[in-house]
């Protein structure tokens, strides 16, 4: 037996969560499926393979304050920035949670990031399982799953007249109490069949072949418009500046790529990846390479966004596969 909730009892949960808290879900914004706050329920869309951005602005804002400074009586005062609500993501899919599992590791590691652990302690992860999957996406190969519940804290599979329900951690529970949910026979129905790709020890074979002038051909392609890190779950290269308000200052982060020309420039003016191919080699030897061997897991969750919204069809799926061929004899 399986917990289960009915269409009509999510929503009423749904409804009492809202009261409370901010509610993030997938609803439509012109011809994109998007994550924005909810004010109704009904403008929550549920028959989607996958929205276009995931929901990462929501733990790791595109543009936040860190802490303002202002000067106060003959001394500096720091004044933190402060996570004022709780907030529920509804209807993530599982490469998006494997998303956060990667923001966690450099963000929370000692000495934690005080802004993203507040946003982390304070969001409840509510996940929905594929049971379609997008033509872009390779959620197994990079370690994950379309029915994969890690990282949730509350599993949904849709079945016939609402969902089957998976309640994963002590904030999941607290979330969506027993007395919401009944028992149900009904059958887990099969996940979305996704592509796959020859991930395994790429890590290996990208080391063996770092120097390799592949990397310079692709970068030829490259235009620089950074889209492939602004719409990647788990990319999480930022800038900081300081701009003054009110007679003081305001620390801002604000994302940043590591695509961008100019992006590694140091005082002196020097550019440690001022060249293109260099550029493109550091951003999938990062999520292939460095980030796996320093945190144990993929930094690549197999979404697919970023071959989808790439405009020179800079595709990392072939690039994988090009990897575990370079050096082979008649490469």
């Amino acid at each position: 037996m399986s917990k289960f909730i009915s269409k009509k009892d999510l929503n009423s949960w749904l409804n009492k969560v809202r009261e409370n808290r901010r509610l993030v879900a997938p609803t439509k914004v012109e011809d994109l499926i998007l994550f924005k706050e909810i004010s109704k329920v009904e403008d929550i869309v549920s028959d989607y393979v996958n929205t276009d951005l995931s929901p990462k602005e929501f733990l790791f804002p595109p543009t936040e304050v860190l802490f303002s400074i202002e000067k106060k009586d003959g001394g500096v005062e720091l004044t933190p920035a402060r996570v004022e609500k709780e907030t529920v993501i509804f209807g993530m899919r599982p490469c998006d949670a494997k998303g956060v599992i990667a923001l966690d590791k450099p963000f929370l590691q000692d000495p934690a990031d005080p802004v993203y652990r507040e946003h982390r302690d304070k969001t409840f992860l509510v996940g929905l399982a594929c049971l379609k999957a997008c033509a872009e996406c390779f959620c197994s190969s990079m370690g994950g799953g379309p029915d994969d519940p890690a990282g949730f804290d509350i599993m949904l599979t849709e079945v016939k007249g609402g969902y089957l329900v998976q309640l994963l951690t002590d904030k999941g529970k607290a979330l969506l109490p027993d007395s919401m949910l009944s028992e149900s026979s009904e059958a887990k129905p099969k996940a979305a069949e996704v592509s796959k790709v020859p991930a395994e020890e790429v890590n290996k074979k990208l080391r063996q072949n770092f120097d390799d002038p592949y990397w310079g051909r692709l970068a030829d392609r490259c235009i620089h418009c950074n889209m492939c890190s602004y719409v990647c779950p788990t990319c999480y290269c930022f800038d900081i500046r300081d701009y003054p308000k009110k007679g003081g200052y305001e620390r801002v982060r604000s994302w940043e790529s590591c695509q961008a020309a100019g992006f590694t420039k140091i005082a002196g003016g020097h550019d440690p990846r001022a060249n293109k191919g260099i550029r493109m080699r550091q951003r999938f030897a990062h999520k292939l390479l460095y980030f796996p061997e320093e945190f144990g897991v993929s930094h690549c969750v197999g979404c697919g966004r970023c071959v989808k919204s790439c405009p020179v069809n800079i595709d990392i799926r072939e690039i994988i596969s090009d990897v575990q061929k370079l050096g082979a004899k008649g490469e």
